[in-house]
């Protein structure tokens, strides 16, 4: 299967699920933390497979662009889905280089901060998957000085 093979259309999660869940959309293409809502939704009333991405390629893909990694949707993050591999990018906190280093180091505090770690746990069923001891594995861009400062304080930089 090649570009040419396919019509593209650039939607949204929902509109996705919603053509799909009519038969005007064969499959579609989701970049989200799992569960995703409109996903879910579709396993829960129309049915799904999910497929896998994985094999040569994407190890190829993740020697060359660190930013990337291997993930698996588990059986039954979706109702009655079975679990596939898959690849993924971690979410990042990003600021412009012209914010003050107190300014960001002190964000990075607070995001780091247990009341935040709380707030992480009970929301989206990713957020208890960021971690500080993860946090600067798959950068794709630079840190911040201020950030920067905050990790090599927590001797994540050496």
């Amino acid at each position: 299967m090649t570009e040419k093979d396919i019509l593209a259309e650039y939607l949204k999660p929902q509109q996705s699920a919603d053509k799909f869940k009519d038969g005007a959309l064969d499959a579609f293409f989701s970049v989200a933390g799992w569960p995703e809502g409109a996903i879910a939704e579709l396993a829960a009333t129309t049915g799904i497979d999910l497929v896998p991405i994985d094999g040569p390629e994407i190890e190829s893909l993740i020697k060359r662009y660190s930013f990337f990694s291997s993930e698996e949707i588990p059986d039954g993050a979706y109702k009655n889905v079975a679990g596939v591999k898959t690849v993924s990018v971690n979410a990042i906190w990003a600021t412009t280089t012209k914010q003050p280093d107190a300014l960001i180091y002190a964000i990075t505090a607070a995001l780091w901060n247990a009341n935040t770690r709380k707030l992480l746990d009970s929301g989206h069923a990713k957020g208890r998957a960021i971690r500080l001891e993860t946090a600067l594995q798959g950068l794709g861009i630079p840190l911040h000085a201020g950030a920067e400062k905050y990790y090599r304080e927590r001797d994540l930089i050496k």
